[in-house]
């Protein structure tokens, strides 16, 4: 079972380990870590993610948002997972998507190279826990954790819980982060759209075709990397 990793200076941090698969045991852990921006983290949260086996951090925020957060003995890996492409990101900032699971779909159809250097980087990283980040921990992050969970074969159920968490730790985050971490506007656009958030994350987990897109857009070391969690899933 997944359980919150426990992190002073984090809200919406947890391991991605302990999701039940379709085949073969439950996922890893210590070897994919989520979470939100880092810049509250302690010294003894930075000691407890040492602890944990953390040794490399991706951040998958744009270059404008960057922040150096990051102690030196941990690799710091920098990702634009959003891009700059307006013709994507126009449409779905005017309707509200970006800020939901809707656009995930598309995302890696459209703009797949973005995906391809988040992996290349993950599948590249130096040995122990990758932990990846964005802003909320929550949409860039949250497209990114779902590839990895389908690539391993993290059932619908177990990584639709993994998406909610967040929703249930955004009142943790607004009082850590001192800001809003627009949950009304979520729930308001989903609706719109003739979702919740467990229906919008679910339709858009059971069309992600992860071994296809794998196979076409990542060389067979780095495929093979991201399909075995860099060889810690059989």
């Amino acid at each position: 079972m997944q359980t919150p990793l426990e992190i002073d200076g984090l809200a919406n941090a947890r391991d991605l380990g302990g999701l039940d698969r379709t085949h073969g045991p439950s996922t890893p852990a210590g070897v994919l870590i989520r979470a939100e921006v880092l810049d509250r983290i302690t010294e003894a949260g930075w000691d407890r993610l040492r602890a944990y086996g953390v040794r490399t951090v991706i951040d998958l925020r744009r270059p404008s948002e960057r922040t150096d957060s990051v102690p030196s003995d941990i690799a710091s890996r920098h990702v634009d997972l959003d891009g700059d492409e307006r013709h994507f990101w126009q449409p779905r900032e005017q309707d509200g998507q970006w800020g939901t699971p809707l656009y995930y779909v598309d995302h890696v159809t459209d703009l797949p190279h973005r995906l391809a250097g988040a992996l290349d980087e993950i599948a590249r990283a130096r040995t122990g826990g990758i932990l990846f980040h964005c802003g909320a921990g929550w949409d860039r992050t949250g497209l990114l954790a779902a590839v990895l969970l389908k690539a391993v074969g993290v059932t619908e159920d177990a990584a639709t819980q993994d998406y909610l968490s967040s929703f249930a730790n955004a009142e943790g985050m607004t009082r850590l982060h001192g800001r809003s971490f627009d949950v009304d506007e979520r729930l308001a656009v989903l609706g719109r759209f003739g979702h919740t958030p467990e229906s919008a994350f679910r339709a858009v987990y059971r069309r992600l075709d992860i071994d296809a897109w794998l196979a076409a857009h990542l060389d067979a070391d780095t495929a093979t990397a991201i399909r075995t969690w860099r060889g810690s899933v059989g």
